[in-house]
């Protein structure tokens, strides 16, 4: 039986990889796709970030007095171009052609006088829009934060003045908060619980994404190459070899496997690009969990591949029977969209939320499905709560064991071969055959 599994695998594997569709949408698209966007992004960011630090700004100074020098020297330590139009109206430069300058900013002639006497006055900023993008709105949003510096200065000063005795920071600040992580009984040094969740989150955002793409494409393989053989009538040239029924089955699943592995490392190389391009951009090329004690476990590792490989296997035993009950590629993968619902569900609701902080029913309904324990145990590797995954596995075990028997059942009888689902269109027996069926009925009334 051995030497037939493995023909059957070889055969399969074949198969596919000489399909150009499976070798560019699998393997090759997802290590193109993800690193492109990722540098599409970063090279996007780097280009608004380069436009923030040569700003071109048009000064017009109304102020008589010698408080908007301060201002000024911010403007210009910080690398801001200015042209000075100070003799002129902002309205003469909002139509002026071949600017500059990005920004038209206007310290207005009270500037010194209520500043000295302890009173607000506004600074305008005027931007002349002309693609609408958020790139032009960026040289304003950075003159702001300079203005924000002058204006604690500012700020402090009049605090000195009003309690000579103390700190300016001091009397901004009478409550201070210290936030820290707590992990494993040990403070995290320097780093916020909002860090740790952020990273917490970039991960079980990608792990579910990767799982829920393995167990699609693994689906999608192992129903069409049922649904194909019979499609091309090679389904009873291979019953009737000298192989047994399971080997047969089992060689359809194992190939698939193989080929899927290969494809969800391309995802994970292709997406891991993608996720460090996107945490990069933020000015933050991400926090390492290691260094603050949260590392997976081996068992949880462990874990996480025996829940991932069920989950798998239960997929492809359920991919094989709904291909079997099809006779063409085009019907079969219709049909895949039975197995989708319950793999989306729990990707969708665990990529972001906790399993514990879900109503009774909803939790009901995720343990209720097999393949959310890969994900649940992705998390469980690092806060070691394994009892539920542990149950998850036994119950893994029953319907994966139940999925093979009544895929067993159905390649061992020739209701494999005569077994039909018809998803066309239009056809007898087609994807509507209540309807059909009513609608002939009306046809032969008188």
């Amino acid at each position: 039986m051995m030497g037939g599994l493995f023909n059957i695998i070889k055969k399969e594997i074949k198969e596919m990889v000489r399909d150009p569709r499976l070798l560019l949408g699998m393997i090759i698209m997802p290590l193109l796709i993800f690193p492109v966007m990722g540098a599409t992004m970063s090279a996007t960011v780097e280009s608004v970030e380069e436009s923030a630090s040569n700003i071109n700004i048009a000064l017009i100074n109304q102020d008589v007095g010698n408080r908007s020098a301060g201002l000024i020297d911010i403007f210009d330590d910080n690398g801001v171009t200015i042209h000075n139009y100070s003799e002129y109206q902002p309205e003469v430069l909002f139509t002026q052609e071949d600017r500059e300058y990005s920004v038209i900013v206007v310290i207005p002639p009270d500037f010194t006088f209520n500043i000295e006497n302890d009173s607000s006055v506004v600074v305008s900023f005027y931007t002349v829009m002309e693609t609408y993008s958020i790139s032009e709105e960026i040289p304003s949003a950075v003159l702001a934060s300079h203005l924000r510096e002058y204006k604690q200065m500012i700020v402090d000063e009049r605090l000195a003045e009003a309690f000579p005795d103390k700190e300016p920071w001091m009397v901004e600040n009478p409550v201070i908060i210290s936030n820290q992580a707590v992990v494993d009984g040990e403070i995290a040094e320097n780093v916020s619980p909002g860090r740790i969740a952020e990273q917490m989150m970039l991960q079980s955002m990608m792990m579910p994404m990767v799982m829920m793409m393995l167990l699609i494409m693994a689906s999608q393989l192992a129903a069409t190459s049922v649904a194909m053989e019979k499609e091309e009538k090679t389904l009873e040239t291979l019953l009737t070899m000298p192989v047994s029924r399971n080997a047969i089955l089992f060689g359809k699943v194992g190939g698939v496997v193989a080929v899927s592995a290969i494809a969800v490392v391309a995802y994970m190389i292709g997406l891991s690009y993608y996720m460090s391009s996107v945490a990069s951009m933020s000015g933050d090329a991400g926090l390492n969990l290691a260094e603050i004690g949260l590392v997976p476990s081996t068992t949880g590792m462990i874990i996480l591949l025996i829940t991932l490989f069920l989950s798998l296997i239960a997929a492809l035993s359920v991919a094989v029977l709904l291909g079997s009950l099809t006779e063409d590629v085009r019907s079969a993968q219709a049909l895949m969209g039975i197995l989708y619902v319950p793999i989306f569900i729990p990707a969708i609701v665990l990529m972001f939320g906790d399993i514990s902080q879900l109503p009774s029913v909803i939790q009901t309904i995720v343990f209720a499905i097999p393949f959310s324990y890969p994900i649940l145990a992705s998390k469980a590797m690092y806060t070691g709560l394994y009892t539920p995954i542990l149950f998850g596995i036994v119950y893994q075990v029953i319907f994966t064991a139940v999925m093979i028997i009544l895929a067993g059942k159905l390649f061992s009888t020739e209701k494999i071969l005569t077994m039909r689902i018809n998803l066309k269109k239009g056809k007898k027996g087609g994807a509507f055959p209540i309807i059909n069926y009513l609608a002939n009925r009306r046809r032969k009334s008188p």
